[in-house]
């Protein structure tokens, strides 16, 4: 039989929950951008229509056929003025279903090509980075109430999910005072009652390496739990016994 692993170990196993969220956000984006393909072509007035979109994990590129009103060359004759005006309208851009995706793509830290193809199959390409889309979008999106349940959904795309042998993660809950992540725990491998005997010490380790963390992704959803007046909450429980151990961490903690 393994010897249970210590606290430390389960602090870093905690903290590799959160690690998983860029994973998270990824598969998220992929979902969408296959839903939005199953849309297109999608007309685009009188700028043409969009053909399709890809994702390959650093990069979401959106295929414009343009027609009549504009054409190649007028677009590298004026980039700099064509790149205002997508980040403008990106801006300013009022659909739901945009916003998620404007939303789904920072979260992936993914950057924007957007290609812009005539019918004879000449092309220019505008490039966006990740940081001007955040820079640029609709105020809707940096909603923390917003922010949380896009985070909450793409989460649990993976679930249940196996993020060391024998600590399985099977439920991820939002509600008014916490951010809540659930596990199994195989008692072989993990002690629960050493978990539920030295609480303010796992808790100390958690809050620690939470804190020290300078990932993106940690930093703005702290930034988010914060705003929002909850915290982080760990939810073991011992598959065998039934023991359960939990850590919390309060907002003013964050």
């Amino acid at each position: 039989m393994k010897r249970p692993k210590t606290l430390w170990a389960i602090s870093l196993l905690t903290i590799a929950c959160l690690m998983g969220c860029q994973n998270d956000y990824q598969k998220y984006l992929s979902l969408m951008i296959e839903g939005l393909n199953k849309e297109c072509p999608i007309p685009l007035g009188a700028l043409g229509h969009m053909d399709k979109a890809q994702y390959n994990g650093h990069t979401v590129t959106f295929h414009y056929t343009i027609t009549g009103l504009f054409d190649t060359t007028t677009f590298r004759q004026n980039r700099e003025q064509f790149h205002q005006y997508m980040l403008d309208n990106y801006r300013s851009n009022s659909d739901e279903s945009f916003r998620q995706l404007l939303n789904a793509i920072v979260n992936a830290q993914a950057d924007l090509d957007v290609v812009f193809s005539i019918p004879e199959g000449d092309t220019s390409t505008l490039h966006f980075t990740c940081q001007e889309l955040a820079d640029n979008m609709p105020s809707y999106i940096g909603d923390p109430e917003t922010y949380l349940q896009s985070t909450l959904q793409s989460s649990q795309l993976q679930l249940p999910h196996t993020y060391a042998e024998g600590m399985v993660c099977t439920r991820i809950e939002l509600d008014s005072t916490y951010f809540t992540y659930y596990f199994e725990c195989d008692e072989n491998l993990f002690d629960i009652s050493e978990m539920q005997f030295s609480a303010t010490t796992n808790h100390d380790a958690v809050r620690s390496m939470l804190t020290a963390s300078s990932d993106p992704s940690f930093v703005k959803m702290m930034a988010m739990l914060k705003q929002t007046n909850r915290g982080l909450r760990y939810f073991y429980t011992g598959t065998t016994s039934g023991k359960e151990a939990i850590v919390s961490i309060p907002p003013e903690e964050l």
